[in-house]
């Protein structure tokens, strides 16, 4: 990644999740532009944590391309939000329910095509998932890009071992009884990514584990139980070679989901991380790139 900071001007917007939660977001827009990118973040992140989200507002402009950047409900760990009627919620990516991301993603849809004539959805992390899951599940016809998307379910494989998934699923659903469905917050320990010498836990409720373990995260992109789905569309796919969250080699992935994708551009650095860094600025111009000549 180059330490020199990207300067790009951008203007703070809230608009309405499909299930009335107001979402903040940033809109850097171009002047006469029809072409907008939404992306949506990973597990705990937000709209303006990872740094390669100004560059690429900056690239994406200089296609002529719009850019919104917005707030899940399942964005940080824990925090509030308000409804359309000011009523306070409490969300977070440690206790919201992995579905409610459909209607996020369903509301930053309506307002990006109050003014686009095309709208191309862009996931990092866990956000590939979600994308994945909302075009699926909504049917909806958007052309896409996928930056780092993980096979979820190994991950919590290698993160529980020796327990397996299945028997960690069993296990918390047992263990549930009558408690907070809220704030029943899970022992350290129990989420997380093991690679090597690098663990990170990840602070999470029950409910909101549960929701990813037996909902689409540890479905779509398992490798060893693949998903039965076929999206029509155009998608370009961002891998990097020294991302220590990818569990199979790049070629297994892109196979994986070049049977599943109508057209697929391969994106792929060697030196890339999970992050981009490493080829940040030749990743987002190759998206960019992509994005302008229409996905084709």
């Amino acid at each position: 990644m180059s330490n020199e900071p990207v300067r790009v001007l951008g203007e703070l917007v809230t608009f309405l999740s499909e299930s009335g939660l107001r979402l903040d977001g940033i809109l850097y827009r171009e002047v006469n532009a029809s072409s907008t990118i939404i992306h949506v973040h990973g597990s705990l992140g937000n709209f303006y944590q990872n740094q390669f989200l100004r560059r690429m507002a900056k690239e994406y402009g200089k296609r002529g391309i719009n850019f919104l950047a917005f707030n899940l409900a399942g964005r940080d760990a824990c925090g509030e939000g308000f409804s359309d009627r000011d009523d306070l919620v409490y969300i977070g990516g440690s206790i919201s329910p992995f579905d409610e991301c459909v209607k996020d993603i369903g509301g930053a849809v309506r307002y990006a095509e109050a003014f686009s004539n095309r709208v191309i959805l862009q996931g990092h992390s866990l956000g590939c998932d979600r994308v994945l899951h909302y075009l699926i599940s909504t049917q909806s016809r958007y052309d896409f890009v996928l930056l780092s998307p993980c096979d979820s379910y190994r991950l919590q494989a290698n993160w529980i071992h020796p327990e397996t998934v299945e028997a960690q699923i069993e296990r918390l659903k047992k263990e549930q009884g009558n408690s907070d469905e809220v704030f029943d917050w899970l022992p350290s320990g129990e989420y997380g990514i093991r690679q090597e010498e690098w663990a990170y836990k990840i602070p999470i409720t029950r409910r909101a584990l549960l929701s990813i373990m037996e909902g689409p995260p540890f479905a779509l992109l398992n490798i060893a139980h693949p998903a039965t789905f076929y999206l029509d569309f155009e998608a370009a796919v961002y891998i990097g070679g020294c991302d220590p969250l990818q569990v199979v080699d790049s070629n297994v992935m892109y196979q994986y989901l070049e049977a599943r994708i109508n057209r697929l551009k391969r994106i792929y650095y060697p030196q890339g991380d999970h992050d981009l860094s490493g080829c940040e600025t030749e990743a987002i111009q190759a998206i960019a790139d992509w994005a302008y000549d229409g996905g084709r």
